[in-house]
C-alpha cells in the first residue's frame, strides 16, 4: 500500500494526481488525461478518455532537441481539448519517463496546471477493475479549444547556456541516464554520437526516484537524501539531461 501523496512531505503535492482522484474526475470537463506512450501502446489500451501525445516527439512536432514553435504546440494541444482552464494529467507506464517529457513541455509553454499521475498506468492497472480503474481502446474526439502558449524560458537550458555554465560552481548538470550510459560503457536508446557525460555532471538515474513496487514517487525525505548526496539542492541551479 503506497503512502498517500499528501503524506509524503512534498512542498508541492499538487504536481501529482492520485489514481483514485483521477477515477473520480475522468468525466470532468476541466480535466484532460494524456497518455504519453507510443502509438502502439496507446492503441492496445489506455485510461478511458485519455488522448495521446507521444513524449519523445510531441506527435512529430519535436525533432531532436528542438522544441516546436509556440503556435504549433498551441494548435496541437488545443485540438486535444485543452485550454488555459484545463487540469492536465499525464501518465506513462513506468518505463522511459515520457510523462515527464510531456509535463515539462506544458510547463515550458506556460501551462502550470499540469501534473503527473502518481504510479502511472502501472498503478492504475495493478489496482484493477475492482476499483473501477479499467482500460479502453476507444479514441476520444474532444471538442477543440483555444490554447494560448506563453514560453517560460527559465525552465529551458540552451546549448549556449550549458557551455557557459559548465565551470560555474552553483550549477549542477544532472545526468538521469543509467550508470553505464553515464560512464560510456553502455549505449542506451537514442544514444549520442559520443559516449560519456558532460564534464562535471553528476549521475542519478531517474528510476531511483520511484518505488520499484508500484511506480510511485518516493517520499520527500528519501528524495532529499538521494538528491542531496549528488549536490542537487534547492540552492543550486539544476539542469537535467
Amino acid at each position: 500500500m503506497s503512502i498517500p501523496v499528501g503524506e509524503r512531505g512534498y512542498p508541492h503535492p499538487e504536481l501529482l494526481a492520485e489514481t483514485d482522484w483521477l477515477a473520480d474526475h475522468l468525466s470532468h470537463p476541466a480535466v484532460r488525461v494524456i497518455d504519453s506512450r507510443s502509438d502502439e501502446d496507446y492503441a492496445r489500451g489506455h485510461i478511458p478518455g485519455a488522448v495521446h501525445l507521444d513524449g519523445y516527439t510531441l506527435n512529430g512536432l519535436r525533432t531532436g532537441s528542438e522544441m516546436p514553435e509556440p503556435e504549433a504546440f498551441a494548435q496541437m494541444v488545443g485540438a486535444l481539448g485543452i485550454d488555459e482552464h484545463t487540469r492536465v494529467v499525464v501518465y506513462d507506464a513506468g518505463g522511459p519517463p515520457t510523462a515527464g517529457m510531456v509535463a515539462w513541455a506544458f510547463l515550458y509553454y506556460g501551462h502550470a496546471n499540469t501534473c503527473l499521475l502518481d504510479g502511472g498506468l502501472t498503478k492504475w492497472t495493478d489496482e484493477g477493475t475492482d476499483a473501477g480503474l479499467s482500460l479502453s481502446t476507444d479514441t476520444p474526439a474532444p471538442e477543440p479549444r483555444a490554447f494560448a502558449a506563453r514560453l517560460e524560458e527559465a525552465v529551458y537550458c540552451s546549448l549556449d547556456q550549458a557551455k557557459a555554465s559548465v565551470d560555474a560552481g552553483d550549477v549542477v548538470f544532472w545526468d538521469v541516464r543509467s550508470a553505464g550510459e553515464y560512464d560510456g560503457t553502455k549505449k542506451g536508446s537514442n544514444a549520442p554520437p559520443r559516449l560519456g557525460h558532460l564534464p562535471g555532471a553528476v549521475n542519478l538515474e531517474w528510476a531511483e526516484l520511484f518505488d520499484s513496487a508500484d511506480g510511485t514517487l518516493k517520499p520527500a525525505d528519501e528524495l532529499n537524501t538521494l538528491l542531496g548526496a549528488k549536490g542537487i539542492t534547492p540552492q543550486a541551479t539544476v539542469s537535467t539531461y
